[in-house]
């Protein structure tokens, strides 16, 4: 068989092998090209994370309920967090314990109900559209059948807007802290993205067994399309000199 016939073959198994893995992959360049990622993916348009700003003399107010709070358990960790109640401390225990709020202004605790998150959400939202929903959910369903919006987290309260890319904020459960916020171009971005790197599950891994083994067959399919044009323009070479010669 020879050499042209035979890498005609390895070109034409390697395009049925991976051939719609190729064009994924052209789409997905396509989408993360074109797609605004700031504005549009990431919400930079219509969102923005609160800051945490203590008050004045915070320290002196909240120092009665830390001392209470560091009695439940060893402490881990301390963070200043927004939440719909205002500034306040967030103490981590080790050992997987639930969290403790601690309000900066010295006052008592309180979870926030429905108004309380969506007065917080809507003071997120930089926009006049209307509240389409606020919704406490145990669970976040996937969308497109791979896209976990929350990473796998649930116990989220989901406040959607009513504009154009359908705006969602997800807030914690339990304390109302800003955890992130979707849209559809998200949705779709992320969609592209784990067929890209061939990772459907928590698309991260860029390093997968499927991944690689996909790409160097690519590679293979590229290299024989390489030789099948060099053949090809040999041939055409050839023909034209007998021509002349002729």
């Amino acid at each position: 068989m020879s050499l042209s016939a035979t890498t005609f073959r390895i070109h034409r198994w390697l395009s049925w092998l991976i051939g719609v893995q190729v064009l994924i992959w052209v789409a997905g360049g396509v989408v993360f090209s074109l797609v605004p990622f700031e504005s549009w993916v990431k919400a930079g348009d219509t969102v923005k994370p609160p800051t945490v700003v203590l008050p004045q003399g915070w320290a002196e107010r909240v120092a009665p309920a830390l001392q209470v709070a560091a009695g439940l358990g060893e402490v881990v960790a301390v963070a200043a967090v927004a939440t719909p109640q205002g500034p306040a401390l967030r103490l981590n225990y080790r050992g997987g314990h639930e969290s403790v709020i601690v309000p900066a202004d010295g006052t008592t605790w309180m979870p926030p109900d429905e108004a309380a998150i969506l007065r917080f959400a809507s003071g997120l939202y930089q926009g006049q559209v209307e509240v389409a929903s606020v919704e406490r959910m145990s669970t976040i369903p996937r969308r497109l059948g791979i896209v976990a919006e929350t990473g796998g987290r649930g116990d989220l309260w989901r406040v959607r807007f009513n504009d154009t890319l359908a705006t969602r904020v997800y807030l914690n459960g339990r304390t109302g802290e800003f955890v992130t916020s979707r849209n559809e171009a998200w949705v779709w971005y992320d969609f592209f993205w784990r067929l890209h790197i061939m990772d459907y599950a928590d698309g991260e891994d860029f390093n997968g067994t499927l991944l690689r083994a996909t790409s160097i067959f690519a590679w293979g399919l590229v290299i024989a399309g390489a030789v099948l044009a060099v053949l090809a323009a040999r041939r055409r070479w050839r023909v034209a000199r007998r021509s002349r010669l002729d």
